[in-house]
């Protein structure tokens, strides 16, 4: 299944709008601020040894996983994805030597040795959980060694008409069913959990 047009219309408008308030900043992609977003790169790339990887960055937004990865001295192979067009347009802007694609990763082909995912499935759509089940899976077929994503944890976040809300026992559950070996990450900020999938 893929995103229905309206559902992408919504993310499409809801982040764009931002940007337009915003600019390049954490809070065009509504984190609440730039430790947030960071605190939950630096659990992403605990997924395994990033240097001179290749990498899919699902939703991908201003490219600041790139940022991240550079100012930490990891040379990676790196690809960042959206479906937001002033996202990929400052991306490209911000990091000349990035490769950033608008695109849907159930659309997106190739291989990567690690797809990583912050945020991405934050935002409530139609058929919600069926859908970023397909996300989960996209994400890990796409991988050579590991997929790793973010999610709202259920017990300490409010589900609203925007913001998609998680079990993580249940979602660990599913991607038993999938992957080699998984670990879950819940310890680090009280309202989020990652999910590591191994080959």
């Amino acid at each position: 299944m893929n995103l229905s047009d309206r559902d992408s219309r919504r993310i499409r408008e809801f982040y764009g709008e931002a940007f337009a308030r915003h600019g390049v900043d954490p809070k065009s992609l509504h984190w609440i601020n730039s430790y947030n977003q960071r605190r939950r790169f630096e659990v992403l790339a605990a997924a395994g040894d990033l240097r001179g990887a290749s990498i899919l960055d699902v939703g991908c937004g201003l490219g600041d996983f790139l940022e991240f990865l550079k100012e930490r001295g990891i040379d990676a192979d790196y690809t960042g994805i959206d479906i937001v067009p002033q996202f990929i347009e400052a991306a490209r802007s911000r990091f000349p030597d990035g490769k950033f694609l608008l695109e849907n990763i159930l659309e997106m082909v190739g291989e990567f040795d690690y797809v990583l995912a912050s945020g991405a499935m934050s935002f409530r759509v139609e058929d919600n959980e069926n859908y970023y089940f397909e996300v989960i899976k996209r994400m890990f077929d796409l991988s050579r060694r590991a997929a790793a994503f973010n999610m709202l944890d259920r017990r300490a976040h409010e589900e609203t008409d925007i913001y998609a809300v998680y079990d993580p026992r249940e979602i660990a559950l599913f991607c038993e069913t999938i992957a080699r070996r998984i670990d879950v990450a819940i310890d680090y900020m009280p309202d989020d959990f990652t999910v590591y999938m191994y080959k």
